[in-house]
């Protein structure tokens, strides 16, 4: 009713203001108020009226014919169409528009025979078959639409015809080799098109039988032209894709002798198969740069990424770090120094860059890394205490690596016990510009986390407020956990939470024995608080990083069976599962953990990555 006012209102204003207005005009103005309503059935009535008065009106045609197709009288459409048709018997586009009219009217074999049409018309323009062809795609009729293509490539002659749009079609289809064969062609021709072709073909490589055909397709084409530098690198990205890192590699040999890069290309796939974890692979690029090519501009960088390989390959991964920074699963190490064994490793590549580029940010940052390795590994503070020390009296222009290395040196503080010297040393961190946000965050923490140390509670939930602001980063997330942590606990548990703070600083100094004696006599003061399940998830990480995994994996069960409303329930159920494959060594227990995460907590941050360790752990191609 309201909108019949409306309506009524637009004509009487029409008969005020415009009373000369022809009727066509008027019905014309009312059809599109009845369209722009969605009042279909009053608008197509309109329009048939005034196309009835005025035939060659276009305008009117289009809103008529949209109108039809809008509310599926596909006849009416028909019937409007070809008496337009008859009066231009040569227009392309309309008889393939007809064509398309005709198939969503269950009347195939009239549309194909216009779309015939079509083509006879002008059989040997390459925009004849482009036109009916998009007619094709329209209705979903790909194969159809490849065999057009492939016709109209022949009639103008031209087999680079239509290159994008039957890759396209042929990906759609599932037949990735020959959407392959179509890319192909982009590349052979303009080297420059590769990013171009990489991202048209991502969304099928992503499938194990796409990134397979597309794979053999290229490596057939590379058998028969093995100089073509366009295909090498194609092949190349297909093999980074697919994780055959040494593949790849020696794929990139060929590319940096080929255009006679000296070493380039090789770096720089050494650079990437670092970031994607394959360390064993980047280790050899790295080698490989060294050795052969001696002049190289960025040989600092390549002994660096050598021995940060070297780091990686030596240590058993926590990859979450669900335990902390001491990896329960990395070997006991003794505190090392520079006539030990293990210092033949890592530490002296780290040594030798020091030693020949002094004064450089590669040598800053190989001072960086040998701290890390005394602090992380060894434990040795006073080697890692020297090493920071060292840092920040030689390099002291490289403002950002200074700033890591106070963030480290406070760090070794506190594991020394040194409460004072830490909480001074984070603060200095004030003093500098500029320093990345993300470390300032990290100093940040570590004061909030000092004042927890200390029973502070109240200065550190404050201090835990500034730093919590990027909600993706690791710091914001460890500073969140903390600050639930004392706010669940400092009114119903106050002693308790005192108690476990003091235990946690013991943790920081890697007195674990004595830590872990502490929290257990507060979980058995303390089986009812809030508190205990906080506490079983602390016994059971100090009996893994005391390498105790049976002990570990029974205080973990505990947890899950007992504690069912606890937030950590997921997290034990993961620290379990790899106790079971990296401590423990028992695959099928592995797997059935993993499995139980899977399907108790299937909302859990750990899905993904316990999928991924069951098909590793069964041998699945991944």
């Amino acid at each position: 009713m309201r909108f019949s006012v409306v309506i009524f209102s637009v004509l009487c204003l029409f008969g005020i203001v415009v009373p000369q207005q022809k009727p066509t005009e008027i019905k014309l103005k009312l059809a599109q108020s009845y369209e722009r309503g969605r009042d279909y059935e009053n608008a197509i009535k309109l329009y048939e009226e005034v196309y009835a008065m005025d035939s060659s009106n276009m305008g009117v045609y289009d809103a008529l014919k949209r109108n039809y197709l809008l509310t599926k009288r596909y006849p009416q459409a028909i019937t409007l169409m070809s008496r337009m048709l008859r009066e231009s018997p040569r227009d392309l586009s309309l008889m393939s528009e007809l064509g398309t009219v005709y198939v969503r009217n269950a009347e195939e074999q009239k549309g194909f025979a216009l779309w015939e049409d079509a083509i006879r018309l002008d059989s040997s323009s390459e925009i004849t078959y482009s036109i009916v062809a998009s007619a094709m795609v329209e209705n979903r009729l790909f194969e159809q639409a490849i065999a057009t293509y492939k016709r109209g490539r022949i009639a103008c002659n031209n087999p680079k015809l239509f290159i994008t749009e039957l890759a396209y079609l042929y990906g759609n289809t599932l037949n990735y080799a020959d959407a392959t064969r179509e890319y192909l062609t982009i590349v052979r021709d303009n080297v420059a098109q590769i990013g171009f072709v990489e991202s048209r073909m991502a969304a099928y490589v992503k499938r194990e039988d796409g990134l397979k055909a597309a794979t053999e397709v290229v490596e057939q084409s590379v058998t028969l032209e093995n100089e073509n530098l366009a295909l090498l690198q194609f092949l190349a990205w297909l093999y980074m894709e697919g994780k055959r890192y040494e593949s790849a590699f020696d794929v990139y040999k060929r590319i940096d002798k080929t255009i006679n890069a000296g070493g380039r290309e090789i770096y720089n796939f050494a650079e990437r198969a670092f970031r994607d974890k394959s360390y064993l692979v980047a280790s050899k690029a790295y080698q490989e740069v060294i050795t052969l090519y001696p002049k190289f501009q960025l040989l600092p960088q390549a002994k660096f990424g050598f021995a940060r390989t070297m780091e990686e390959l030596s240590s058993a991964e926590d990859t979450l770090r669900l335990f902390g920074a001491v990896n329960p699963f990395q070997q006991p190490q003794t505190p090392a120094t520079e006539s030990e064994p293990q210092f033949t490793g890592p530490v002296s590549v780290y040594k030798s860059i020091i030693s020949a580029y002094p004064k450089t940010e590669i040598a800053a940052r190989s001072l960086l890394r040998i701290s890390s390795l005394m602090y992380e590994r060894y434990f040795n503070l006073d080697e890692a205490q020297g090493t920071l020390t060292q840092l920040m009296k030689e390099y002291a222009q490289f403002i950002p690596l200074i700033a890591e290395g106070k963030v480290s040196l406070g760090n070794v503080f506190l594991a020394q016990g040194n409460i004072e010297k830490a909480e001074e040393t984070f603060k200095s961190l004030n003093d500098l510009r500029p320093v990345p946000q993300e470390l300032r965050d990290k100093a940040g923490l570590r004061l909030a986390e000092i004042a927890y140390f200390r029973g502070q509670f109240k200065n550190a939930v404050e201090q835990l407020g500034s730093v919590i602001k990027d909600v993706t980063s690791n710091t914001t997330n460890d500073a969140l956990t903390l600050q639930i942590f004392i706010e669940e606990n400092q009114e119903q548990a106050a002693a308790a939470l005192m108690e476990f703070s003091k235990a946690d600083f013991l943790k920081r100094q890697r007195k674990l024995s004595e830590a872990l004696a502490m929290v257990e006599e507060l979980f058995r003061n303390n089986v009812e608080s809030e508190i205990a399940d906080e506490a079983l998830m602390s016994i059971g990480d100090m009996q893994a990083q005391m390498r105790k995994f049976n002990e570990a994996v029974e205080t973990y069960q505990r947890l899950v069976k007992e504690y069912d409303e606890s937030i950590n329930l997921d997290k034990a159920t993961m620290k379990m599962a790899q106790i079971y494959e990296l401590g423990l060594n028992d695959k099928a227990k592995a797997i059935e953990a993993y499995s139980q995460l899977l399907e108790k907590y299937p909302n859990s941050v750990y899905v993904s990555e316990a999928r991924k360790k069951i098909r590793e752990l069964r041998g699945d191609t991944l």
